[in-house]
């Protein structure tokens, strides 16, 4: 038993278990003056541990009461300035008043343009594979670019990825067969033009025709 990584309290009433064996008399192997001398060395010291440890519970919870009742009051407060912020932006309050009571308006962000993509190329593999590289034209982090794809001229596009990346693999489309496709980007509030259409394959009437 590793006594230093008890309680206060489990300490104390360990310490007290043993002091009524000594005085008791459970203990045989101790001769008198030794059992003597233990009962006085523990004397009054597990009770007295008893009540430092409830002394300290009860200024421990006191104490937590307290920093409870802080953090209270403190989100009250924050809630208060929030409704006088909330209502000065409502009642379009100058930017000097706003400034007086420590309200910075939020800057105005610019809205960001979409660049259109450029250079939209199509390569295809045997086992059921094609890859798109194209030119973004735009700042990192700045858009995503959506990825549509029809089967012939005579379908409407679908889109078929969003992805952050200026190249696409289109996985499961079947080796050889016509696939157009076509890429846009998409800020946060605009979105560009598509780009030039990429071709693979050729469409079924003209492989009829032949």
């Amino acid at each position: 038993m590793d006594n230093r990584r008890m309680g206060a309290f489990d300490l104390a009433v360990y310490a007290g278990q043993l002091k009524e064996f000594l005085v008791g008399g459970q203990l045989g192997s101790l001769d008198e003056p030794t059992r003597s001398a233990l009962i006085t060395a523990f004397g009054t010291l597990p009770d007295e541990l008893s009540e430092r440890a409830s002394e300290a519970r009860t200024a421990e919870e006191i104490r937590k009461s307290k920093i409870t009742a802080k953090n209270a009051t403190k989100s009250e407060v924050l809630g208060r300035i929030a409704l006088l912020r909330d209502a000065l932006k409502a009642n379009r309050a100058p930017a000097d008043e706003m400034a007086l009571c420590g309200f910075a308006r939020p800057p105005r962000r610019n809205t960001y343009v979409a660049l259109d993509p450029t250079d939209l190329s199509v390569t295809g593999t045997s086992n059921g594979v094609n890859t798109l590289r194209f030119s973004g034209n735009n700042g990192p982090a700045r858009v995503i670019y959506e990825i549509s794809r029809r089967e012939s001229k005579s379908e409407r596009w679908a889109v078929v990825a969003v992805t952050k990346k200026q190249t696409f693999v289109d996985s499961g489309v079947t080796p050889g067969a016509y696939y157009q496709y076509k890429v846009r980007a998409v800020a946060a509030k605009t979105v560009s033009n598509f780009s030039n259409t990429a071709v693979i394959g050729k469409p079924l009437r003209e492989i009829v025709d032949q």
